[in-house]
């Protein structure tokens, strides 16, 4: 991070970040139920079932299905979606960085996974907002849902520092926007990392911890003037 492309919004990606899910995700199900390649399937729910909102479309699920090359039956509309539990510290981690920029969470999630739980209390009070791709209508790496949160906070993309566990969706999300990344990799990089790594060496760091993270947050990135009028008598 440079100083011309000062940090002024820190947003957090939840799953396997923050904490993971208690059971078995409708994503999770569907993706095993795709004869598609796993890695396939895998891109393929983050890029359409965790951007659709069936609240404004009836049609959402014949649309995943039939992207996944499964029968529209194999989506269980009963779906009772897995409680979400926080890692150990997670709040505490939170707030450290609340002390230093606003936090807002980013998360890649379907409306079916996520409608039980209430991310933002799990995190109260240090959370400005919370943002499911389910709500955005885009889901990382699409540039739009960095951007997307960067715009409803008054910044821009190059002031967002986003942290997150998932290479392919995270890091490569939060350079395609134009904003820094904090990947959080506890196992060598493989070799297209790497390369990507080199391209931008001013905007991604990589901690093996949540922890870490943290700890690079406050060492490097200057509270911002909004924290500092907030702490001021």
């Amino acid at each position: 991070m440079s100083a011309a492309d000062p940090v002024r919004l820190v947003s957090l990606d939840v799953g396997y970040t923050l904490g993971e899910p208690s059971g078995t995700t409708l994503t999770q199900r569907l993706v095993e139920l795709s004869p598609l390649p796993v890695r396939q399937a895998k891109q393929v729910a983050q890029q359409i079932l965790h951007a659709l909102d069936p609240r404004n479309d009836a049609t959402a699920p014949q649309t995943v299905c039939a992207a996944l090359s499964i029968a529209p039956s194999a989506f269980r509309h009963d779906h009772r979606p897995p409680g979400f539990v926080l890692w150990p510290r997670a709040v505490e981690a939170v707030a450290r960085i609340a002390r230093i920029a606003p936090v807002v969470t980013l998360s890649n999630v379907s409306y079916w996974d996520e409608r039980e739980t209430d991310v933002a209390a799990l995190l109260a009070p240090h959370l400005q907002a919370h943002h499911p791709s389910w709500q955005l209508g885009f889901a990382k790496p699409d540039p739009r849902a960095v951007r997307t949160v960067a715009r409803l906070h008054g910044r821009d993309p190059a002031e967002v520092l986003h942290v997150g566990d998932s290479f392919d969706y995270d890091v490569r999300g939060a350079l395609a926007a134009g904003a820094h990344a904090l990947w959080i990799n506890p196992r060598p990089p493989s070799a297209d990392a790497l390369r990507l790594l080199a391209e931008h060496p001013d905007r991604v760091t990589v901690v093996p911890d949540l922890t870490r993270a943290v700890e690079h947050i406050e060492q490097t990135v200057l509270p911002s003037t909004h924290m500092i009028r907030s702490s001021s008598p």
